[in-house]
């Protein structure tokens, strides 16, 4: 990892979810990506290693990306939780965030992200590609210069998220999943929200399905 930059992944909650923790080293400044569950595990985390918490990432809203969100925001006030602006709806629906019963959950986001935008958190530049078709308004956040995509449930290792759930698409996911795989640089290490890590020359086998 370029710099004093570290990335360390939690699996949380009943259908294991890969929360990350960006953390530099040396400014203790850090963002977190889909705390999704184990909030209080997370929270014992960031506080043994002294975080100053700037964020809150989120790339999408199904329950299993975001039940730890309102308590890691209790507890670090002065991070701002983002996700991309076509998502919304999924943030403000109880109905469509749902996933095991009693699993309804709701959240506040402060503030809603643009396909295409750039942000500097931690000291990383992370730009936001839109990525609709596991849900309308998914996200992933791409760090060029550590050369990381932070895919959620877009991308996973030899596969790709479910379509088949409220918002979602296949005919988006295809299309999302063409532009990851054809503009992206091959090295590039994708870091999913579920299962291993992986890369984008690595994940080029599934581009059969994504054309």
């Amino acid at each position: 990892m370029a710099d004093t930059k570290t990335i360390e992944c939690f699996t949380v909650g009943p259908i294991g979810t890969n929360c990350y923790l960006l953390l530099d080293e040396e400014t203790k400044e850090a963002f977190l990506v889909d705390p999704g569950d184990e909030a209080e595990y997370l929270i014992s985390e960031l506080n043994r290693r002294e975080v100053r918490l700037r964020a809150v990432l989120l790339t999408h809203g199904h329950f299993d990306h975001v039940l730890a969100v309102s308590a890691v925001k209790e507890a670090y006030p002065g991070a701002e939780v983002l996700m991309g602006e076509r998502e919304r709806p999924m943030a403000e629906n109880e109905d469509l965030n749902s996933g095991f019963p009693g699993q309804h959950c709701s959240y506040a986001v402060d503030r809603y992200l643009a396909g295409g935008e750039e942000i500097s958190l931690a000291g990383v530049t992370l730009r936001v590609l839109e990525t609709p078709g596991h849900t309308a308004g998914s996200v992933c956040y791409y760090a060029e210069e550590l050369g990381v995509l932070f895919a959620g449930d877009t991308l996973f290792y030899h596969s790709y998220g479910r379509y088949d759930l409220p918002t979602g698409s296949v005919r988006d996911l295809r299309e999302s999943l063409t532009t990851l795989l054809t503009t992206l640089p091959e090295e590039v290490q994708v870091l999913p929200g579920h299962g291993r890590t992986t890369t984008i020359k690595e994940e080029r086998i599934i581009e059969g399905f994504a054309r």
